[in-house]
């Protein structure tokens, strides 16, 4: 199952090429000639993490992070571990301890694929956790499910929306919740086609999931969607991260065409203008904004590389590094970041495609999660 998505990843990815006129992230971010503070380790995470994949807060100010072990196969193969891992919740709380707050039961499980593949996460205005459940190469239905939470704990899983391709990131804007789908349709080399879907959670329902239908083209698809956006077509990969500032301005991350969309919406939640908001980075992926400094935070898979975004769409490079097993708390092909406080936390996603301008080159223990202290 799992060696499906990761050997039909390596395919695509292998596939990329980058402008050669097109301008680095590195050459937009700073003009500060001194060298930047390394990120540090926060955790070396258990056997039962291998690849941490997206964050959120909870409603006590804790960081979640999913982790959907996708790398079960590598580390079974190359002798680091004895069986596969169950996908997991993991949690940073006040003290930056980290434990297992959820670890997905057979129950949860999707019925033809007999896992669950959970990526982005994030807290619901009814305080419970939806995640979506990416099924694309699992070979099940992508699903949205609901995390019930009592008193900070979860007490069971509820699917509440079905039929969506890739399912990548989750934000919720007061009530209604947005999910980037990264592959609505792709032509290798030429064009990807994806967007971003938005629901109310009035229609969110365990007793009745709501059922997306399959996007054919841009007259013929589900009443949700949103917004659309069309890329370069060298990954296969379009819309991933996806956050929201204190305004209601949308922000999609463009994987392929390392940048960020800017979505305004006018004050019915009617979609006003999408229009380039940031470039200049080789393949980003997380991403999530922070009320307290005003700014986004976003890692760069494939450069190994994590910025802060400004509101003038300018980029500061906060961390990068070569090539390592992240075991000192270097960047380890980020899949996201979140700020707490005056720390951006930083998963590991180790993931490792082959591409030629990927720093990354193979999924390798310890899997870890970095931190970098803001200095602001």
């Amino acid at each position: 199952m799992m060696k499906q998505f990761l050997k039909a990843t390596a395919v695509s990815l292998t596939l990329l090429s980058i402008s050669a006129c097109s301008v680095t992230a590195e050459q937009l971010s700073t003009t500060n000639s001194e060298p930047l503070p390394p990120s540090q380790l926060l955790a070396k995470l258990p056997d039962n993490y291998n690849s941490p994949a997206s964050f959120t807060l909870d409603a006590y100010n804790n960081v979640l992070f999913t982790s959907p072990n996708l790398h079960n196969d590598a580390f079974v193969k190359q002798g680091l571990v004895a069986k596969p891992a169950t996908p997991v919740i993991g949690m940073i709380d006040a003290n930056d301890k980290v434990t297992t707050w959820y670890t997905f039961k057979p129950q949860d499980m999707e019925p033809t694929s007999g896992t669950v593949v959970p990526m982005g996460l994030a807290k619901g205005p009814d305080g419970n956790i939806y995640i979506a459940d990416m099924q694309l190469w699992a070979g099940g239905e992508s699903r949205i499910l609901r995390v019930n939470v009592s008193e900070g704990k979860a007490v069971g899983v509820d699917v509440v929306a079905k039929g969506l391709a890739f399912p990548n990131a989750i934000a919720w804007y007061g009530s209604d919740l947005y999910v980037s789908d990264t592959v609505l349709a792709t032509e290798q080399g030429k064009s990807t086609t994806s967007g971003v879907y938005k629901v109310n959670i009035s229609e969110l329902s365990a007793a009745n999931p709501l059922q997306f239908s399959a996007y054919k083209n841009a007259q013929t698809h589900d009443q949700h969607l949103f917004d659309t956006f069309t890329s370069n077509g060298s990954l296969g990969f379009g819309a991933n991260g996806l956050t929201f500032d204190t305004q209601g301005n949308m922000y999609t991350g463009i994987m392929e065409d390392g940048s960020v969309i800017k979505t305004t919406q006018d004050e019915n939640g009617n979609k006003l203008s999408s229009t380039l908001f940031a470039e200049g980075m080789v393949a980003n992926d997380g991403i999530h904004w922070d009320s307290r400094t005003q700014a986004l935070y976003i890692t760069d898979l494939f450069d190994n590389a994590v910025y802060r975004i400004d509101l003038d769409g300018s980029l500061a490079l906060l961390a990068k590094n070569g090539n390592t097993d992240g075991a000192n708390g270097e960047l380890d092909a980020p899949g996201e970041v979140i700020v707490r406080g005056n720390k951006a936390y930083v998963n590991n996603f180790d993931a490792a495609f082959g591409a030629p301008n990927m720093v990354n080159t193979t999924p390798d223990m310890p899997v870890t999660i970095s931190v970098i202290n803001l200095n602001d």
